[in-house]
């Protein structure tokens, strides 16, 4: 199994439009056949940070999900949205691996 947490720092005034554009994509996600659960929750200290926590049953599946059409949908979001993200990636019985604003598609 494979799991991310990620802390997603939206910028300043745009976490509610942040979680709303994010409603149907997380829908979506949550319909594919490898993904565990994809949730999104609020971090207790910090109104402007949004806490992601995604399960997917293997790596395989993850990747999947990578390449979706509602995932290029996230991406795009999460430019516009954030301006700060950090990644924690785990593998069941494997060490894990945390990421501070990952290149790639991931960077706002």
């Amino acid at each position: 199994m494979k799991f991310i947490t990620g802390w997603l720092t939206c910028r300043p005034g745009t976490r509610d439009e942040f979680l709303s554009v994010m409603r149907i994509p997380a829908e979506q996600t949550r319909r594919e056949e490898g993904c565990v659960f994809f949730e999104y929750h609020l971090h207790s200290d910090d109104p402007d940070v949004v806490i992601l926590i995604e399960g997917f049953r293997n790596e395989a599946a993850h990747e999947a999900h990578r390449h979706t059409p509602h995932m290029a949908v996230m991406q795009t979001e999460l430019r516009r949205l954030v301006g700060r993200i950090r990644l924690c990636y785990a593998v069941a019985g494997e060490e894990f691996d945390f990421i501070a604003n990952p290149p790639g598609p991931w960077t706002p």
